[in-house]
């Protein structure tokens, strides 16, 4: 089974009458597990989606331990997927929150479902020290990815466009909400000031959908940072992707006022989930140029089925999960034992890439026997 597990939370209906609803949050939930269950082939038991009113503080941080943290069947090096659609929010940090000697400021909350009835959702500095642990028992190979944003600028635009933004006021929580519902681990750890969300770590990488003081707008569609994300995901391969690199074509689909950002730190470079679902496929067999660069040897021959007609398609690569589209065909005219050669509609850019069975062109039913012999 392919080795990635995933906690996936989205919210739109949040249970305080004070906090305005989203409209497409669970749906980008929803979108990303079947991104995980059907293009990276993720096993349905290893991912966990917390939607709405199953989606409060004390369920994130349950499930956080025990389908990640806890969870027997992570083996160290496995590639941990978290994922957070919903608002955000900012909270002014009570005494003791920062590094001694730091001046007062706002702590950046992930509102859960029962944010604002004086539950304070999940604090920056919680989600650090929950990574932090979760980096300790299962290694670093973690990928956090926000739709959401903290402190939009209040411009008279942004307040227009308030209803589509994934950010909203504190309303009644306070900074001793704030203290409550801190993470047990993060209690005796001290916080610089200013880090919040936006900072790079060395126990996970961060994907954020804009920058400070932006906002992450969404629509009926979804969110845009999720919505681009999903198509460059598709449209890129990601066994060879790096972060950096995703980020980079992520950033067009989105469009103006919206940067999302990277916070990675030395894994920046690092390929996406450190390359760990993207396994070979084994319906894509061995192809290699020979002299000419539109005859191709492929590693199929007649012992296999292959006859004189035999069409294949040619790609780059043959891991799953990754885009993969075809960069030529090949129709069969020679055939041997346990290969054959033909010739493809173009040249074919690399010496070695990978063909896949397209149509045998062989009229009657094929099949081989064996015999045992005694050696």
């Amino acid at each position: 089974a392919v080795r990635v597990f995933a906690l996936v939370i989205g919210i739109d209906k949040y249970k305080s009458g004070v906090v305005w609803n989203l409209e497409s949050c669970v749906d980008d939930a929803e979108k990303v597990q079947r991104w995980l269950r059907k293009d990276l082939k993720v096993p349905k038991d290893q991912i966990c989606t917390l939607l709405d009113k199953h989606a409060t503080k004390e369920n994130i941080e349950k499930n956080f331990l025990r389908h990640l943290v806890h969870n027997e069947n992570i083996q160290r090096g496995d590639a941990i997927v978290i994922y957070f659609a919903g608002h955000g929010s900012t909270v002014p940090a009570p005494d003791g929150w920062f590094h001694k000697g730091s001046v007062s400021g706002m702590a950046e909350v992930l509102c859960s479902y029962d944010f604002g009835q004086r539950g304070a959702g999940i604090s920056d500095r919680s989600l650090q020290s929950m990574l932090e642990e979760l980096s300790q028992a299962k290694g670093d190979n973690i990928a956090v990815i926000l739709d959401t944003c903290f402190a939009p600028l209040q411009s008279p635009v942004n307040i227009r466009k308030r209803r589509h933004t994934r950010w909203t006021p504190p309303d009644k929580v306070t900074s001793e909400d704030l203290l409550a519902g801190l993470w047990p681990a993060a209690r005796t750890q001290a916080y610089p000031r200013g880090v919040g969300f936006y900072t790079a770590h060395s126990a996970y990488t961060l994907l954020a959908a804009c920058s400070p003081g932006e906002k992450a707008v969404e629509g009926k569609d979804g969110g845009r940072f999720t919505s681009a994300f999903l198509e460059t995901a598709r449209e890129t391969p990601l066994h060879s992707a790096s972060y950096v690199s995703l980020l980079r074509h992520i950033q067009p689909k989105i469009g103006e006022g919206q940067r999302p950002r990277l916070f990675a730190g030395a894994n920046a470079k690092r390929p996406v989930f450190d390359a760990v679902p993207f396994l070979p496929d084994q319906a894509y067999f061995q192809t290699g140029i020979v002299h000419d660069p539109k005859m191709l040897r492929i590693g199929l021959g007649a012992v296999h089925g292959v006859v004189e007609g035999t069409e294949f398609s040619v790609h780059a690569h043959n891991y799953r999960g990754s885009c993969n589209p075809p960069i030529a065909h090949v129709s069969v005219t020679e055939v041997y034992p346990t290969w054959s050669f033909g010739y493809t509609n173009q040249s074919v850019p690399s010496a070695c890439c990978w063909a896949q069975i397209k149509r045998w062109n062989n009229r009657r039913g094929f099949c081989f026997q064996t015999k045992k012999s005694l050696s």
